[in-house]
């Protein structure tokens, strides 16, 4: 049978591919065929029968009678669209490679840079210099890499630039007293924040538009998909350097964990943003399949374990730590209720998935609650420190963000919004994480002196 929403997505997927056009431009188009598609409906004409015509007008005109002859209804679009396959590799395509194999080779070197001046990364008292610094190792150069794709201006790229110039120089000459909790928070936060900066570079001109801001949210969970899979492909490598030196008695562990490891991770995280970038309007792509798959599953663990909590009578909010991580749960919940959103059509009708994805915000919300009632009874109860109060504000953060889609997604089930409407207030709100990241990584550490 024919579905139509399906075709529409992939025709806008095909056009992406051709990276002749902006994603505005995109969602112009799609407008504009749905339009087109309408019209013809209502004129007598099937679904199928209105798409192909549509598409027809909207693309090349050649041949259409003889190519519907031969190949199959379903795929007559793509060849009204495609252009002919590439014979090589065009120029600057080389270019874009090589960017990346340097930029993998500097993100490693300059993590091996602090070991010339004694901060060795397996000295105990060290590894909060890395773990702080962990993000200068690897996010301006792909904030160059962007910058560089985009064309951007140079007062953008000294705008980047600078900001993350200015943050490096800050945390570094920040002191940092017992117990070191602001430095923690700071190691924790920093790289959120920069990361919405990095997404600034990404999005170029367009940053301050509602739908570059969704293509970064889509990018982001992309890259997390992928990043993980060919990660786990370098530890496969490391793991079969090991033993096939092993075999001739050679231990390669000294080399793995000191050059493979450092150069490997800085390469997966470069080559992942390209190839994301690069293949992001592939059809076939199957990141917006993994959210659809793990939507339910998250929905049915979290369920159960308020189900769980409640008969049990045991919370685990009585401890600080599990509290923290509570709050990264809240927010793993909260990115898979975002990605699902940016890989959503947003013109097409209600779906499964639409209820499925209210049904989790509000099992998080439910939990975020009781989590936030545990953070003001440990507030009552031992006073403000800066994890409690940082755990306050993202429990929050995050309450009014699930609150505020929820209250979206109701809107929309009972046809008083559009779908675009959720997408622009959500984007929107990356602007609070911003402030609250920067405001926990810069200003906490001055606001409980350092400790």
């Amino acid at each position: 049978m024919f579905d139509l929403e399906k075709n529409v997505r992939a025709w806008s997927d095909c056009l992406r591919s051709q990276g002749h056009f902006k994603e505005t431009d995109i969602t112009e188009l799609e407008c504009h065929l749905h339009d087109e598609i309408d019209d013809l409906i209502h004129a007598g004409l099937s679904e199928q029968e209105a798409f192909l015509i549509s598409v027809k007008r909207f693309g090349d005109t050649h041949s259409v009678s003889r190519e519907y002859s031969k190949i199959n209804t379903e795929n007559l679009w793509k060849q009204l669209l495609l252009e002919p396959e590439p014979t090589g590799i065009s120029s600057e395509n080389q270019r874009t490679i090589g960017l990346v194999i340097l930029f993998s080779f500097l993100a490693g070197t300059l993590f091996k840079i602090p070991e010339l001046l004694g901060y060795s990364f397996n000295d105990p008292q060290y590894q909060i210099f890395y773990f702080k610094n962990l993000s200068f190792f690897i996010l301006p150069l792909i904030a160059l890499f962007f910058l560089y794709k985009n064309k951007s201006n140079l007062k953008m790229v000294a705008m980047i630039l600078g900001i993350f110039a200015a943050a490096a120089v800050l945390i570094n000459v920040y002191p940092s007293h017992p117990p070191n909790n602001t430095e923690l928070l700071t190691a924790l936060h920093l790289p959120l924040f920069l990361w919405l900066i990095t997404g600034i570079a990404y999005i170029g001109s367009d940053w301050r538009s509602s739908q570059g801001r969704m293509n970064f949210i889509r990018f982001t969970g992309e890259s997390v998909i992928y990043g993980t899979l060919i990660f786990c492909g370098l530890i496969v490598l490391a793991i079969f350097t090991q033993a096939i030196f092993f075999a001739i008695q050679i231990d390669a562990s000294w080399f793995i964990q000191n050059y493979l490891i450092v150069y490997g991770a800085a390469a997966v995280a470069m080559i992942t943003v390209y190839l994301v970038e690069t293949k992001k309007s592939v059809v076939e792509n199957f990141a917006p399949i993994l959210a659809k798959i793990f939507s339910p599953l998250f929905l049915i663990i979290m369920i159960a374990f308020l189900v769980v909590l409640i008969f049990s009578g045991q919370s685990p909010f009585l401890e600080r730590d599990y509290l923290i991580a509570f709050d990264f749960m809240l927010a793993l919940v909260l990115g898979l209720v975002l990605y699902t959103i940016s890989a959503r059509n947003p013109y097409a009708k209600n779906r499964l998935f639409d209820y499925l994805n209210l049904a989790l915000i509000l099992a998080a919300m439910i939990i975020d609650v009781i989590a936030l009632s545990a953070i003001l009874m440990r507030l009552s109860t031992f006073g403000i420190t800066p994890n409690k109060l940082a755990a306050l504000g993202e429990n929050l953060i995050l309450l009014f963000n699930l609150g505020a889609l929820a209250w979206l997604y109701c809107r929309f089930f009972f046809k008083k919004i559009d779908f675009i409407k959720i997408e622009v207030w959500q984007t929107s709100y990356l602007y609070v994480y911003a402030i609250w990241f920067a405001s926990v990584a810069f200003i906490f550490p001055v606001v409980f002196g350092f400790n």
